[in-house]
């Protein structure tokens, strides 16, 4: 059953994604349904300034090859005047437009109604940290040791700003930050200045590089880290009953959002279909959620009617799922009172840690890739499933209607099972901001067109 909406699906026509395990969607999805993960523990003197670091696991970018992408990529007078975690950006968005056929020299837009949307938690906090660093230890005026550019780059703003330089899109362009739900906060922006017509298309996701000394401090005194650096890759265990926090990760994620008949009027096939989605704040703490779940639950169900689904067109959930005890448990407690029918679920934090604001972003990459492919990111490194949860997990060979308690493995191959149904991500922050996005195939759930 379908309810009824009033703005109809967007096409999805292009997707880029950038993580600890590479630099383009493809490899990515490759390399996670193989349960591969880079999570490691890193030494001491990776971090400025020097601190006592009781937690040192994180999920990193490949520096050099970042550097030498982005050279590739775009001019001087942009990587030069711009920080890592916009880097980072600017090439998995280029990788969204090049994949819609929106790339350099393409003019199926106006660029004047093409938008901008990215989500940021942390912003350029390695660049800012450097240069606390200069201005607190160097031995000549501080004033000599600040980058000339150092304003550009700590500016969050820039990621929206020097996409829009490098394209030449002349849309709104912002960039938006609302903690570990940015990315779904962006699309969701984006997202509602198509429906009313601001523009006609959007480039929208987040990025995320928050593994600086600080950021890693910051977390761990706050308790919400994993503290079993021995355990390294399999330290991140959403769900597990011996969860114990999260691990940080860095990555980012764009996706390319179109009027349907745009994207058909000039040829453009569309990959999915962005039904709807929602966003609310908890009003309840700056931490946490409201420990039965009723927040994040009024959060999905908002989602839900946006989208004009009924909770039995869900077929599987991309879970915020970050590995801290509370979060976990409340997220689970919302999904079994929403989809009691208990689809199957991935926490692709296990794999990539937490990436902060592009988390959201990246598993609707994942969604994506689900959709066609009918397989989903495996749960990994649960040994003992938490029964407080009572989740059912990804695991190879497991059908939709399958075992409950079926958890580890490889990918999930639910076939036509997931394919003619919607696909849920969610993501929860800091300060309450809960956000859910939910998208379908081309051909899917064609009443809610």
């Amino acid at each position: 059953m379908v309810s009824a909406r009033r703005f109809p699906a967007l096409a999805v026509t292009g997707f880029g994604l950038a993580t600890s395990l590479g630099f383009e969607a493809a490899d990515n999805w490759r390399r996670l349904l193989a349960g591969e993960s880079e999570i490691r523990e890193h030494p001491r003197d990776r971090f400025l300034p020097p601190l006592a670091l009781p937690v040192r696991l994180g999920a990193a970018i490949d520096r050099e090859q970042l550097a030498e992408r982005i050279h590739a990529a775009v001019p001087r007078q942009i990587w030069n005047t711009s920080a890592e975690v916009c880097h980072l950006w600017l090439l998995v968005a280029l990788e969204a437009l090049a994949q819609a056929g929106l790339g350099a020299g393409q003019t199926a837009h106006d660029p004047a109604r093409i938008g901008i949307f990215v989500g940021t938690g942390g912003g350029p906090v390695h660049f800012i940290e450097r240069e606390y660093a200069n201005i607190y230890t160097a031995e000549k005026p501080f004033q000599r040791d600040v980058s000339r550019m150092g304003v550009p780059k700590y500016m969050a703003s820039s990621l929206s700003a020097q996409l829009s330089l490098a394209t030449g899109f002349r849309g709104p362009a912002v960039t938006v930050n609302t903690a570990c739900s940015s990315g779904a906060t962006a699309l969701l922006a984006a997202m509602d200045a198509i429906r009313i017509g601001r523009i006609d298309c959007a480039v929208a996701g987040g990025a995320d590089m928050p593994l600086s000394g600080t950021t890693l401090k910051g977390f761990a005194n706050l308790g919400a880290l994993s503290t079993r650096n021995d355990l390294g890759a399999l330290a991140s265990r959403p769900f597990d009953a011996e969860r114990d926090g999260f691990v940080l990760g860095e990555g980012a994620a764009a996706l390319v959002l179109e009027r349907p008949e745009r994207a058909v009027a000039r040829g453009a096939p569309a990959r999915a279909r962005f039904l709807g989605g929602a966003a609310s704040a908890e009003a309840h703490n700056l931490l946490a959620q409201k420990e039965d779940g009723s927040e994040i639950l009024h959060c999905l169900r908002l989602a839900l009617a946006d989208a004009g689904i009924e909770p039995g067109a869900v077929r599987h959930v991309y879970t915020h799922g970050t590995g801290t005890p509370i979060n976990d448990r409340c997220e689970a407690l919302a999904l079994n009172t929403l989809v009691p029918h208990r689809p199957t679920i991935s926490a692709t934090k296990a794999l990539l840690g937490h990436t902060i604001g592009a988390a959201a972003a990246i598993d609707a990459v994942l969604a994506v890739h689900t959709l066609e492919t009918g397989q989903a990111v495996p749960i990994a490194h649960v040994r003992t499933p938490d029964p407080a949860c009572g989740l059912k997990f990804a695991r190879s060979g497991a059908a939709p209607d399958g075992d409950a308690d079926d958890f580890g493995g490889t990918a999930l191959r639910g076939g036509p099972g997931i394919r003619g149904g919607a696909v849920l991500v969610n993501s929860f922050a800091f300060g309450g901001h809960n956000a859910a996005l939910i998208f379908a195939a081309p051909d899917a759930l064609e009443g809610a067109s």
